[in-house]
């Protein structure tokens, strides 16, 4: 009789990963759907751990109990491990897929395809209800997060192209840019609040269908936090804008501080106060109907001029419900406003260094959606994170965001490797010595922002951007007198 050669008993990769499928698809049909703690992987102080801290398990996995709007069904197999593993992917930059991903994090092999279809069909609104769970203002924040008691916060823009695919293309229109021309990419539109200073973001809104900024940025207002001082730029320094913001703030006890155009015209002076600013009344106009007045407020107004050597001199206007010109200096109002500049660096970080450039990777528009949300999610994670070290001094928000970041994704991949054979306190000892490390990576203090404003491309009569200057010479804030 011939005999079989001994089968070795050692087993490829591809043979582990099938056999793991297989385990999960026999228990699952024996016992139902398998529950979170033989699935999850305890990391200790790791991605899973920092997501759970911020949603339970439970409600996380219990987000997906909706139907897709095109009648296909959400994923019923994974539940909160595809959503756990659609986040993870995001915020960290290993290469790999999805697939692997998901494989790094709960152990669990699905195959890309089939990960493919139940992401896509899986409704934008779970994410927007993960936005409102996961997102919330930091607990520890660096002084220069507050000024007089209030949190310093702001509200902004910023846009994202969708590649040229079929579903891309049949449900997003391409909207103009700045020179008249069509863009090549449509957009996906991304209003976000803020946490200055920290980078925290507090809640965001996204819109694909050719919405604008504004439209986008108007349901940010229900999620301003308390005892907030709220920062914006021109486009929402109006009446009709802060006068709704103002319904909003009064209750929580918050102001607003705003720039405005220099065209833009006032009701009535009320008085005038002794540091150069005035008591002004505004209307606020239907943004539809530019002849209907939808109400009325009182304003602070301050003019300004800021100058420094060897650059053109900058006309500022502001407008805030701070009104007690004892308490809160007009001069000290103008200096604070250049805190706003701090949500752009945000920006930055989350386009050009969290992996999530201007050009997104999904093939639709939901999915494009979901990975902004997911890198916001991400980022909400690294601030909290960074808010914790301890430098030895009040300067958490001098450690690098990027630094910290980079330092966090070997720690995260060592606890998940390590996640089995490591004892909690490995892993808590190993925890202190990445943030040690973190906490150490201190940025100089930040130098004045004095990069003259002109544009890339000469389409106007502004000239043409060649030598980036920057300088270190102090400011000279000077209030306009009022004739």
């Amino acid at each position: 009789m011939r005999k079989h050669p001994k089968r070795s008993t050692r087993r490829s990769s591809k043979e582990f990963l099938h056999s793991q499928t297989r385990a999960a698809r026999r228990s699952s049909k024996q016992k139902g759907r398998p529950t979170a703690p033989k699935e999850l992987k305890h990391d200790g102080g790791g991605f899973l751990t920092l997501l759970l801290n911020r949603i339970g398990w439970t409600q996380l996995d219990g987000l997906l109990h909706r139907k897709h709007a095109a009648g296909r069904p959400a994923h019923t197999l994974s539940r909160g491990q595809l959503l756990a593993a659609i986040l993870f992917h995001y915020t960290v930059t290993w290469a790999g897929t999805l697939g692997e991903h998901l494989f790094w994090l709960l152990g669990m092999a699905v195959s890309e395809s089939n990960l493919s279809e139940r992401r896509q069909a899986l409704p934008f609104v779970v994410f927007e209800e993960l936005l409102k769970l996961v997102l919330r203002p930091l607990a520890k924040v660096s002084a220069e997060g507050f000024y007089h008691g209030f949190r310093l916060v702001a509200i902004d823009g910023v846009r994202f192209s969708m590649p040229n695919t079929a579903q891309v293309n049949a449900q997003c229109p391409k909207v103009r840019n700045c020179t008249g021309g069509r863009n090549p990419f449509a957009k996906l539109q991304c209003a976000a609040l803020v946490e200055l200073v920290m980078h925290n973001p507090l809640a965001a809104r996204l819109g694909w269908r050719g919405e604008s900024e504004w439209k986008v940025a108007q349901g940010l207002l229900d999620d301003l936090p308390a005892k907030c001082l709220l920062l914006t730029d021109r486009l929402y320094g109006c009446g009709a804008f802060l006068l709704a913001a103002w319904t909003k703030l009064q209750s929580l006890q918050s102001h607003f501080l705003a720039r405005v155009k220099a065209g833009l015209s006032i009701q009535r002076e009320i008085r005038r106060l002794t540091d150069g600013s005035r008591i002004v009344e505004i209307q606020a106009v239907d943004p539809e109907n530019k002849r209907r007045v939808t109400g009325t407020m009182q304003v602070r107004e301050i003019k300004a001029t800021i100058q420094r050597k060897g650059y053109r001199t900058v006309q500022l206007r502001l407008w805030t419900s701070l009104l007690d010109e004892q308490l809160y200096p007009a001069q000290e109002l103008v200096r604070l406003y250049a805190t706003r500049w701090e949500q752009e660096l945000y920006f930055r970080e989350l386009k050009s260094e969290l992996k999530c450039n201007n050009l997104l990777q999904s093939q639709t528009p939901e999915t494009a959606a979901q990975e902004v949300a997911a890198m916001i999610i991400g980022s909400s994670l690294i601030a909290e994170e960074r808010s914790k070290l301890k430098p030895g001094e009040e300067l958490s928000h001098r450690i690098s965001f990027i630094k910290v970041w980079e330092t966090l994704e070997p720690l995260w991949l060592t606890l998940l490797l390590g996640a089995d054979i490591l004892t909690e306190k490995q892993k808590q000892q190993l925890c202190d010595r990445f943030y040690a490390l973190a906490s150490r990576r201190c940025m100089p203090k930040k130098r004045n922002r004095a990069c003259p404003r002109v544009l890339r491309q000469p389409h106007q009569a502004w000239p043409k951007k060649r030598n980036q200057k920057s300088s270190t010479a102090p400011l000279q804030i000077a209030i306009v007198p009022l004739k």
